[in-house]
């Protein structure tokens, strides 16, 4: 075992004074017979000066005794992600994440070589902290220094090949470039990501697209094969950097408005609306040949996130945002809102707000119309069903529904504003229809 002394070993010492929930924990780790390793991105994450929000932790012997009796101690929830390789999280109050894992090898030297990229090679023995044990065996840190993505061994991406897309995310997320050996051994790996859960890999392609650099994302992707071997092939003459532009483009789009984040929005499991919005932009430039296939069978979406990949491929009729820009009243603004149903609010972000069509002020003033204006979850009508049935008198009950959204689109047109001109305009209809009969 090659060691030294940790380069940020006072940043680190000072993390953990910061987070006194770590306290415990040290103490318990120095007082077992096991060695815990802290390793991979944490470390990374501390050399580069990044912000922290989970840790990993590697034990020679089964971790999980210590990670239940130090999340008991702290009052953080404890709960499996592999019971069979116990494999185990800790979530802390302040939203700190502490992941525990035994070593993946014998020796912490082995276990290190078996990790994917050298940047995430670190080991830092926390049994004698401060005065730990630092090893970086596979010059790591002269990787992070020169920016650059090297897989640990020839065998990394093999083993794991969600692990090509995790470098492509290391490469946007932290402006990273590939070891033109490791960027070979992708490109040639990359058919085997044909076998891995859709779960991780989309999980993975939200962070690329949630990036900063996500049109360089696009292009990784698309240049390695990767594209490809997920999506199928492109449902249109594709140029990748014609694509890859727009997608950065609605990418910074977003960025002008903070507020999103903070808006009553719809919610999508754990995806925020950016992420759903720029997943749903590569799918619609992509245009692969089967979209359920991709998002069910493939990616492995939720029934929820399909339905709302699906509904964005569709473009509103821009009569829509001409009319909204006119409309005279609150309860008006929300009949209009009301016709983009389903995902209302994300379709007017997306086809109006990102396009230009529609100004953020007033998208959010539609917002808050639909919210106040609703009841039960929808626009009430001007004319109950039993009054509607009054005033028609030979209709069937079946056909009242109907009606009421013959006169919500007449009360959107201007024809009509009151439950009177409801009324005057269902007899009008009705005598019309008789006619015409």
């Amino acid at each position: 075992m090659k060691s030294a002394v940790f380069p940020k070993i006072s940043e680190l010492r000072q993390f953990i004074q910061q987070n006194r929930d770590l306290e415990p924990l040290l103490s318990g780790i120095k007082a077992s017979d096991a060695e815990f390793w802290l390793v991979g991105g944490c470390l990374r994450n501390f050399l580069l000066n990044l912000p922290q929000t989970d840790i990993d932790i590697a034990c020679s012997a089964d971790p999980t005794p210590l990670a239940k009796t130090w999340a008991a101690e702290v009052g953080g929830h404890w709960f499996w992600l592999d019971k069979a390789r116990k494999q185990s999280r800790v979530m802390l109050s302040q939203g700190l994440i502490v992941d525990f894992n035994p070593l993946k090898a014998e020796t912490i030297d082995e276990d290190l070589r078996l990790r994917d990229f050298t940047i995430n090679s670190f080991g830092l023995l926390l049994n004698s902290f401060p005065d730990a044990p630092f090893v970086d065996l596979l010059s790591g840190i002269d990787h992070l220094n020169g920016r650059q993505l090297k897989a640990c061994s020839p065998q990394s991406l093999v083993d794991d090949p969600l692990r090509i897309l995790k470098g492509i995310r290391h490469a946007v997320t932290l402006d990273f470039a590939f070891d033109p050996e490791t960027w070979q051994e992708i490109c040639t790996s990359a058919h085997l990501l044909s076998g891995i859960a859709g779960e991780r890999v989309h999980d993975e392609l939200s962070k690329i697209l949630s990036s900063p650099l996500v049109g360089e994302g696009i292009k990784l992707l698309y240049e390695s094969g990767v594209l490809e071997v997920l999506f199928g092939p492109a449902g249109r003459c594709w140029d990748v950097e014609k694509e890859a532009d727009l997608i950065a483009n609605l990418y910074a789009e977003m960025q002008k408005y903070p507020e999103i984040d903070s808006l009553n929005l719809e919610t999508f499991e754990h995806y925020s609306v950016r992420e759903i919005i720029l997943f749903a932009q590569l799918i619609r430039v992509y245009l692969p040949a089967d979209l359920t296939q991709l998002l069910h069978s493939r990616l492995r979406f939720s029934r929820r996130v399909q339905r709302i990949m699906k509904e964005l491929q569709r473009e509103p009729n821009l009569e829509f945002f001409t009319a909204v820009k006119t409309s005279d009243s609150r309860r008006r603004q929300a009949l209009l809102v009301e016709q983009l149903e389903p995902f209302s609010s994300v379709k007017m972000l997306y086809w109006g707000v990102c396009f230009g069509r529609l100004d953020f002020s007033l998208f959010k003033e539609l917002q808050t119309s639909f919210a106040t204006q609703q009841q039960s979850k929808r626009i009430p009508d001007l004319l109950g069903g039993k009054r509607v049935l009054e005033v028609l008198g030979n209709v069937s009950p079946a056909q009242i529904g109907s009606w009421q959204s013959r006169v919500k689109l007449a009360e959107i047109k201007g024809e009509i504003s009151s439950s009177a001109d409801a009324e005057n305009w269902l007899k009008d209809k009705l005598l019309f229809d008789n006619k015409e009969v």
